[in-house]
């Protein structure tokens, strides 16, 4: 099971890609037999906008049965307006794509997590696989969100001045501010290397 198998069926549906296709697509690729959201007033979204949870484990007092997820995420970025519903769809689909990470690369254990989080304070240390994770994370959910041939089409409205990144951001349901990781000129490299795994 692996993220390729989910990307290939995202290419084949029609219409906007929800969240509750992706999660069920995720469910079917990978060990994970379920996935539940939480929403939490805890989480600042400038620090932290989501998190995943394997279990078995406990979080915020919700258990966690073993091959289930819980991706929690923060109340306050979801009912920010105008784009709350974008934020909630990015960072869901983000934290959900860690269903595929290797095991080196779960933070699964407190010292991971930590190592994760100091990673995000400190640009001197050494980056770890935990926080490798979350680049590739992002990176997978960018490439479900926006099917390739659909990126391709925008790409080509962009360079003919024909479509803006906010133009894009309202049609694909996503946060302005990442739009443009889908027109990096390497994107087609990454995903080439995201599909190999």
């Amino acid at each position: 099971m692996a993220f390729a198998d989910l990307y290939k069926a995202v290419q084949e549906l029609d219409g906007r890609i929800s969240t509750r296709d992706l999660k069920t697509l995720a469910i079917e690729h990978s060990d994970i037999k379920g996935v539940r959201e939480l929403w939490t007033g805890l989480f600042d979204p400038l620090r932290l906008r989501g998190c995943y949870i394997e279990g078995p484990g406990r979080f915020m007092n919700v258990d966690v049965p073993p091959n289930e997820a819980l991706i929690v995420i923060s109340r306050e970025m979801v009912g920010a307006k105008p784009n709350g519903k974008h934020w909630r769809r990015l960072v869901f689909t983000k934290e959900l794509m860690h269903v595929f990470d290797t095991p080196a690369e779960k933070a699964d254990t407190e010292a991971k997590f930590d190592i994760q989080i100091q990673r995000f304070g400190d640009p001197t240390l050494e980056m770890s696989p935990q926080f490798r994770a979350e680049s590739k994370a992002l990176y997978r959910a960018l490439m479900v969100l926006c099917r390739e041939a659909t990126r391709q089409e925008y790409n080509k409205q962009l360079a003919a001045g024909g479509a803006t990144p906010d133009y894009i951001a309202t049609a694909l349901h996503l946060p302005v501010p990442y739009i443009h990781y889908l027109f990096q000129e390497n994107f087609p490299e990454m995903t080439a290397a995201l599909l190999k795994e």
